[in-house]
């Protein structure tokens, strides 16, 4: 569920980047930036935690994956016009990366916790997370997005336009980020038990 929902809010900004530079008065050439700028941090998220991953519990990481992910879309929730897009820049860096870490780590979580028997079968499932959590996300975003619209319709201008779909997915990552960490502390608890 965690996995779902974390994956869903990063599948809400890598879905919606160009629509979310159009509302803030950016141009063609800004969204084609971020776009590449999301790739390589996308990229830089997954050599990263490649490296770390080993050395740490799993569950931790995604947990702080959580937390990063969070901040960056809390950054963008609380912006204005005058700074809306560096705002958006370092939203979709911290998003991508913290999304690439995300698939790397969940390679590991289900090997540690369920073995490789069946790896190809557990691995699709919590595949289907993304597929669900992404739907959800990028469906509220854009019924959050045309009620700022109204009945005029056209394109929403200005940070209100994603403000309450912002600070949906910064909730959600929170809310990822407790359930990862309680997770986290007594999965450390039974090892601690089983040792003695």
């Amino acid at each position: 569920a965690a996995f779902a929902c974390c994956t869903g809010c990063g599948l809400f900004v890598i879905n919606n980047v160009s629509l979310m530079v159009q509302s803030i008065g950016g141009h063609d050439a800004f969204a084609g930036h971020l776009v590449i700028l999301l790739s390589l941090s996308n990229c830089a998220g997954r050599i990263f935690m490649g490296t770390v991953a080993d050395h740490h519990s799993k569950l931790a990481l995604l947990a702080m994956t959580s937390v990063v992910m969070a901040a960056g879309l809390f950054l963008s929730a609380q912006a204005d016009m005058d700074n809306a897009q560096w705002r958006l820049t370092v939203t979709v860096v911290s998003v991508a990366m913290a999304y690439g870490a995300l698939w790397v780590l969940i390679v590991g979580i289900l090997s540690d916790w369920f073995g490789n028997h069946d790896f190809g079968k557990n691995y699709g499932v919590i595949a289907m997370g993304p597929a669900v959590s992404g739907m959800v996300f990028n469906a509220s975003s854009a019924w959050l997005y045309e009620h700022h619209v109204g009945e005029a319709g056209g394109a929403c201008v200005g940070t209100a336009c994603y403000r309450d779909s912002f600070s949906m997915a910064a909730g959600a990552s929170v809310l990822c980020t407790i359930f990862l960490w309680c997770l986290s502390s007594r999965r450390v608890d039974k090892g601690a038990t089983k040792q003695r």
